[in-house]
């Protein structure tokens, strides 16, 4: 019997990344409302960074319960969908997983210290300004594919659920019948 429906805890994790996320990118964009300096910018870039550290934590949690719980089969056949979609899933996974790498990177190469609720992060870089400009570069266009991406992943649910009128959408909604 295929599975139809997608575990709670699976669609705990993709709600509260997907939250997360938009909330860092909030964030970071009203960053670039203060003055370099500014308390309340370095506080958006704390916040940021907090925001990350949680869905870094909150993926390894996600591909757990993905290998624990697994996943349910494709509702719509046709190979090249699930081809394409299993393609965005693992690419998403990858960049929500490393984007944060990169952004623990930049602050380190900073010289300054990562905290995360009391803890503090080891220092695994020795600070270099050239070294943080290009992991900064390299935070950034993981950040910005993030937005093209979210937006593709977005519209192939939307496009399935009112186009194609599968139940892809419900399942992660936890509106299956099965």
């Amino acid at each position: 019997m295929s599975k139809t429906k997608y575990h709670p805890a699976s669609i705990f994790f993709h709600w509260a990344i997907a939250f997360l996320v938009v909330a860092a990118f909030v964030v970071i964009e009203l960053k670039g409302q203060f003055p370099k300096g500014s308390e309340a910018r370095d506080l958006c870039k704390t916040v940021h960074g907090v925001i990350g550290q949680l869905i870094f934590l909150l993926m390894i949690l996600r591909l757990g319960a993905r290998f624990m719980f697994g996943v349910p089969t494709p509702s719509n056949p046709n190979p090249v969908f699930i081809t394409l979609a299993k393609a965005m899933h693992w690419l998403l996974y990858a960049i929500l997983l490393i984007s944060p790498i990169f952004g623990l990177m930049y602050f380190q190469y900073g010289g300054k210290e990562i905290h995360f609720f009391g803890l503090v992060w080891p220092q695994f870089v020795t600070p270099n300004p050239e070294m943080k400009k290009l992991v900064e570069n390299i935070h950034e266009f993981l950040g910005n594919s993030l937005y093209f991406l979210i937006g593709i992943h977005a519209l192939a649910g939307l496009w399935q659920h009112y186009v194609i009128k599968d139940d892809t959408l419900r399942r992660m909604l936890n509106k299956v019948n099965a």
